[in-house]
């Protein structure tokens, strides 16, 4: 089989370095490798029979190496409780992984390994959000939250259950045309947004988009506003049907009220909990299909990510983004030293917020060194190099999960 690499998860010191297994990322049979918590399910571990539906049989979906496999049909997908089970030794891999570092004099330093799915990753996420509260209000004259929820129904044509991964995916589109409308519909005005996918009792997903609106006389907004946001989602979305995407349900809420917009959109997020691997298993068949797919469950507009890293600016260094021509906080994006005048923009290239906005570990003077992983009492490294996330796209089987048809 031959992959491709996407990064979902950032490496512990921020600088965005996948690793796809912390175990030397070698791939294994589903039951190779568990530990006494016995992280392998079986079919009947999962609700309604879900079990045994694969993830995928759209032709060309790229799903990660662990969760397809090769069959007289071709590469194939394999079943959701197979995902899972994979998802969990993944898991289990990173409460057991660290990086290790080398400082300028060999000194070596050590730091858990993370990633998006732990409980503590949480607190960041919330830190975000508490960011972009404050940029909002340090930018904005007034704040108007609108919240659009889409989903899709989880039955196929002949009433079976969907495969979650199509199904996933039948919600990205519909949300990459209601995007496009929401451009059309706040033509004009100043907003963000953050998009937070959300799992159903049945373990499949559905999606909030939270718009940020720059709002100073008295909301002159309402939910008929979104209309064509809505419905451009039921139309590019083959399972979602418009009784349930109507702007005047509860799939458009307006608010003008939020005082703490950390704690208003972590409720969506649920960021905060139990261990992972003791969370509901429908939270837990939402996240190996998130991770099979290399989805994001939390991202921001491109606009929001700058709000946050001024704050975060403000706060790290004290000085106003602005300074400098905004030099330095370019500079500190690039490097994490607002006065690394090797990372110093041209006054040009600062207007425009620099080239990569990206942040480095660079000029430290620490490097990492190995990654540590410990099982069974005994400590194995592994290269950091060698991580990222190796895809392979499946045969499919067409015609086996056709959506419903739309009233």
């Amino acid at each position: 089989m031959s992959g491709v690499s996407f990064s979902d998860e950032r490496s512990a010191d921020g600088s965005g370095g996948a690793v796809s297994r912390p175990s030397l990322n070698n791939r294994h049979g589903p039951r190779e490798g568990l530990n006494s918590g016995n992280l392998a399910l079986e079919p009947s571990d999962l609700p309604e029979n879900t079990g045994l539906r694969p993830l995928s049989v759209e032709p060309e979906r790229r799903l990660r190496d662990e969760v397809v496999h090769d069959l007289s049909s071709g590469v194939q997908a394999r079943p959701w409780y197979a995902a899972v089970s994979e998802w969990r030794d993944w898991y289990d891999g990173y409460l057991r992984a660290n990086i290790e570092y080398e400082g300028p004099d060999g000194e070596i330093g050590r730091t858990r390994l993370e990633n998006s799915y732990q409980p503590q990753y949480g607190k960041r996420y919330y830190a975000k959000l508490k960011d972009l509260e404050r940029g909002i209000e340090r930018e904005y004259e007034g704040l108007l939250t609108v919240m659009l929820t889409l989903t899709a129904s989880n039955r196929n044509e002949s009433g079976g259950l969907r495969c979650p991964a199509d199904h996933m995916r039948n919600i990205m589109e519909g949300y990459d045309a209601a995007r496009k409308q929401l451009h059309k519909v706040l033509s004009g005005r100043n907003w963000e947004y953050a998009r937070v996918w959300e799992p159903h009792e049945s373990g499949y997903g559905h999606l909030h988009i939270a718009v940020f609106v720059e709002d100073d006389d008295g909301r002159d907004l309402g939910p008929g506003d979104f209309e064509p946001a809505m419905r451009s989602h039921v139309e590019n979305c083959d399972p979602a049907g418009w009784d349930a995407h109507r702007p005047d349900g509860n799939a458009v809420s307006l608010n003008d009220d939020v005082n703490n917009l950390g704690t208003y959109i972590s409720e969506y997020i649920g960021i905060f909990g139990d261990e992972t691997l003791e969370r509901p298993i429908k939270e837990q068949m939402f996240y190996a299909v998130c991770w099979a797919t290399g989805t994001r469950r939390v991202d921001f507009s491109n606009g929001a990510h700058d709000l946050m890293a001024k704050e975060q600016f403000r706060r790290e260094t004290g000085l106003r983004p602005e300074d400098r021509g905004g030099r330095s906080f370019v500079a500190w994006r690039r490097s994490g030293d607002p006065d690394n005048v090797d990372a110093m923009p041209s006054e040009e290239e600062a207007e425009r917020g620099g080239e990569s906005g990206t942040e480095s570990a660079e000029g430290s003077g620490w490097s990492v060194r190995s990654i540590c992983t410990v099982r069974g009492g005994r400590p194995s490294y592994s290269d950091p190099s060698s991580g990222g996330v190796d895809t392979t796209a499946i045969d499919g089987r067409p015609g086996m999960d056709v959506p419903p048809v739309k009233d």
